[in-house]
């Protein structure tokens, strides 16, 4: 399931998929939408948009799994450029190398680095880097798997602490300092427990909150050294079928929620604060338009 949602300042961004990949600004302030375009389309017609993330400039860096790359967009739909190359059309072979992106799935800025998550099977690769002139720099390395392997990780999530990575099919999240040196493998269930991540950040606290899509799905909140933290009992009530989440400056949590249609806003100590976005109420007057060139 494609989607994804960035704040910064008072701008939102949600991105939403249906034959085309779709992105959404909205002020915060005014609650109204002030741009929206769709992806540019791959050989066949269709794109994605999965992941975003935004920079102090307002440009957005959206992960297009359909077409294998990150799209960079001006906050008013520009495309300006896109980040990392395909792979080969057919067979294993040239697929996990630096620079490749399969299938990306999220996106995350530490300072002026594109740090981009994704795939469908387990990678060396599978959490790539990127200069800001699109550059492919050195991968990031699981030392989390004997292999170095990322288990087709979904999500990924940057800040002055460092990185964050999903780990997704192998149940746990994965810590990194800023300079990409590894710090220790979390992981989110017991022994038996089946999980799989599917969304990562981190709290003001240090708190590390996850989208947990196996045995027990929701949100789970854990320490850094992955002790279950306590989350309020109401927090269920107000979010149901979660997809993607962020953190705005304030430490408020947002939500992208109700299979990628909704964002819901929560305080720093995750009580409910208010819906801030239903996609269902701007779709009806939305014209796709493809972002310019």
């Amino acid at each position: 399931m494609s989607g994804g949602v960035a704040v910064r300042g008072n701008l939102l961004c949600v991105t939403w998929s249906a034959a085309q990949g779709h992105v959404f600004l909205f002020d915060l302030g005014a609650r109204q939408r002030v741009s929206a375009w769709s992806m540019p389309a791959g050989e066949r017609g269709y794109s994605d948009a999965a992941g975003v993330a935004m920079d102090e400039h307002f440009h957005l860096f959206v992960a297009d799994p359909h077409s294998h790359r990150v799209r960079h967009f001006s906050a008013f739909g520009r495309h300006l450029g896109d980040f990392g190359s395909s792979p080969p059309a057919t067979g294993d072979a040239g697929r996990d190398r630096a620079g490749v992106l399969e299938r990306p799935l999220a996106v995350a800025l530490l300072g002026r680095t594109i740090v981009v998550a994704g795939g469908d099977r387990p990678r060396r690769c599978g959490v790539q880097r990127f200069a800001p002139d699109g550059g492919a720099l050195s991968p990031l390395r699981s030392s989390g798997d004997v292999e170095e392997r990322f288990g087709a990780p979904q999500a990924v999530w940057a800040d002055r602490a460092g990185l964050l990575v999903a780990d997704t099919l192998a149940g746990r999240v994965q810590r990194f300092r800023p300079d990409g040196r590894f710090v220790a493998a979390v992981p989110c269930a017991e022994h038996g427990v089946l999980s799989r991540p599917v969304a990562v950040a981190r709290g003001a606290d240090g708190a590390i909150l996850v989208i947990d899509r196996g045995d027990r799905a929701g949100l789970r909140r854990l320490s850094a050294e992955g002790r279950e933290l306590e989350i309020p009992p109401a927090f269920a009530d107000h979010c149901r079928d979660a997809t993607a989440l962020t953190i705005d400056e304030r430490g408020r949590l947002y939500v992208l929620d109700a299979h990628g249609e909704r964002v819901q806003r929560f305080t720093a100590a995750l009580d409910f604060d208010a819906c801030i976005v239903d996609l269902a109420e701007h779709l009806t007057d939305y014209e796709p338009r493809h972002g310019d060139s």
